[in-house]
């Protein structure tokens, strides 16, 4: 055991540093003599901090046991906040009632439209109506010429004949407006001549212009041919002949424009359909009955 306040004795085998030090202080120091030694050790430094870049580099490394995975900055996708939601229903229920309103809009835009549309015309043909009183005209058959039918009535012969019939139709139009002409064209109109529902003859109707308040008397042509006829249809045409009432019926269609002062109306088709009976198939055949119908699709006619 070491006696209180004294020290240990120090090897001779001390560095020549720690000798040097013992001579210096030996006269200031009664520890620094010969018997006795300090021994100095040399302080540690702090080690070096690293520059920043490092110290970041060091944090970005993965710790042990995990992954790091790098993407590009425009791949990274990121779950968006719950009042994101709130926001796209927010937006969505507007943009659809902006569709609601804008389909709504343009649905009375055309309701409107179609009323002025309606109105404007409504006076239109109440202008026609009260300053040129339009009346429908009149249509009558007068007679209808028949040829091409010879010999039908010889019911006796089994062999097929052909026929070519021809009809003219004598028609009087009487127009009774004092304001308004009527312009009939050729182009589009038909004239047919049929018996039982066959068509025998089909022709068209003459192109004219009829004045204001004119009566005009004309004739239509309607051929046919090539037309064979059973022999239980000639024998009931030859019995009706012999009865000197042979039906047919006459249809005509033509196209006609009302001329209203300086201004010429679109094209309006004009129907006439008749069921007549003549007293013989030839030359000089007389109408015994007539029964017509006329259709205009001029709806602020009167009749």
């Amino acid at each position: 055991m070491v006696p209180h306040g004294r020290v240990q004795p120090a090897a001779t085998s001390h560095s020549d540093f720690s000798g040097e030090m013992n001579q210096s202080a030996a006269s200031s120091d009664p520890s620094s003599s010969s018997h006795y030694s300090f021994h100095f050790e040399k302080s540690i430094q702090p080690p070096e901090q690293p520059p920043p870049e490092a110290q970041r580099y060091q944090q970005q490394q993965p710790q042990p046991g995990t992954y790091l995975v790098q993407m590009p900055k425009d791949k990274v996708f990121r779950m968006p906040p719950p009042e994101n939601a709130h926001l796209l229903e927010h937006y969505t229920r507007r943009a659809k009632r902006r569709r609601s309103c804008s389909c709504f809009r343009v649905c009375s835009w055309l309701l409107l439209a179609l009323l002025a549309l309606a109105v404007v015309l409504a006076v239109f043909t109440a202008v026609i109506y009260l300053v040129f009183k339009p009346r429908q005209p009149d249509y009558t058959l007068v007679s209808l010429a028949v040829s091409g039918l010879g010999g039908i009535g010889n019911a006796s012969s089994s062999a097929p004949v052909a026929f070519s019939p021809e009809f003219d139709p004598t028609v009087r139009a009487d127009n009774p407006n004092g304001k308004i002409g009527v312009h009939y064209e050729g182009d589009g109109s038909h004239v047919t001549v049929s018996y039982g529902g066959v068509r025998l003859a089909d022709g068209a109707w003459p192109a004219f212009y009829q004045g204001p308040r004119n009566v005009t008397v004309l004739v239509a042509t309607a051929k046919g041919s090539g037309i064979r006829f059973s022999q239980s249809v000639r024998a009931e045409i030859a019995a009706a002949e012999r009865l000197r009432s042979v039906p047919f019926d006459v249809d005509i269609k033509v196209p006609v424009r009302l001329q209203l002062g300086d201004v010429k109306t679109w094209a309006v088709r004009v129907r006439v359909r008749c069921a007549v009976a003549v007293d013989r198939l030839g030359a000089g055949s007389k109408l015994v009955s007539k029964s017509c119908s006329v259709t205009v699709r001029f709806l602020f006619w009167k009749d």
